[in-house]
């Protein structure tokens, strides 16, 4: 694959995902997508590097993973049908198309641990991003919010959405994949058990309570690109380390380092 084809590919995938959908829909808000794919991508990456996965198709498959997420619960055979033809019009070899279609087929749910450890390390970074560690965090806070929950009643409901969460370890199908996301659950359960102590009466955590409050009034949009610097800066302001410190484990998970 040349550069050139990858950001003729990067160019289309944006295109489709960066503003759907046109609002909010479900759990689904105007460019989670995109920057969904980009954090799979970054994470399906660094899980093949260690899992012995065939770079070429974990890139291409991730970055086209969720090219037909507006179909609903079949956008995976539906993106698998439009990765295969945006790939051959490019001229991407055969045998490669193939692989990466495969991967996408199976991403949503459906690999077992038959499956070609590319189709296993995209699987496994898909459902951890949406699930796990302060990606997770932040994504629950948005769709709550986006639902019109207050942050002190999405804080509430943490203890009884940390389990379900946790219940979802038994679906990887990876060794690098579960190491991640029981790093990241780990991580999680700390972070909501701190929220809970900010958000209780009499607690000095102002830091923590205006953090989730910040990413409550942003759900609309739901960005963490935009929404990490003005966290970031609001954690320097009050000189909170613990604000500081999810800012940076936010930014890490994201780049797929976590």
């Amino acid at each position: 694959m040349t550069d050139q084809r990858v950001a003729d590919i990067e160019r289309i995938a944006r295109g489709r995902l960066a503003d759907w959908p046109a609002a909010w829909e479900g759990y689904h808000w105007p460019g989670y997508t995109w920057e969904h794919t980009l954090r799979v991508r970054a994470l399906a990456r660094r899980l093949g590097r260690e899992a012995g996965a065939d770079e070429r198709v974990v890139d291409l498959a991730a970055l086209l993973h969720d090219i037909e997420k507006e179909v609903g619960r079949e956008h995976a055979h539906a993106g698998a049908e439009t990765a295969e033809h945006l790939l051959r019009k490019r001229g991407v070899p055969e045998r490669l198309v193939e692989r990466v279609r495969h991967a996408i087929d199976s991403h949503a749910g459906e690999n077992t641990p038959e499956h070609p450890i590319e189709n296993l390390v995209l699987g496994d970074a898909d459902l951890i991003d949406a699930n796990f560690g302060l990606v997770g965090t932040w994504r629950f806070i948005t769709i709550r919010a986006g639902h019109g929950s207050t942050p002190g009643e999405t804080v509430a409901a943490m203890p009884e959405w940390l389990p379900k969460k946790d219940d979802l370890l038994a679906l990887l199908n990876t060794e690098v994949g579960r190491a991640v996301a029981r790093e990241r659950s780990a991580v999680m359960h700390g972070f909501c058990g701190r929220l809970a102590e900010a958000f209780r009466d009499g607690s000095d955590a102002e830091g923590l309570r205006e953090l989730v409050r910040c990413i409550n009034e942003a759900h609309e949009r739901g960005s963490l690109i935009e929404q990490l610097p003005g966290l970031r800066e609001m954690g320097e302001r009050l000189a909170d380390r613990r604000v500081l410190d999810a800012c940076a484990r936010l930014e890490a998970e994201a780049a797929g380092e976590m």
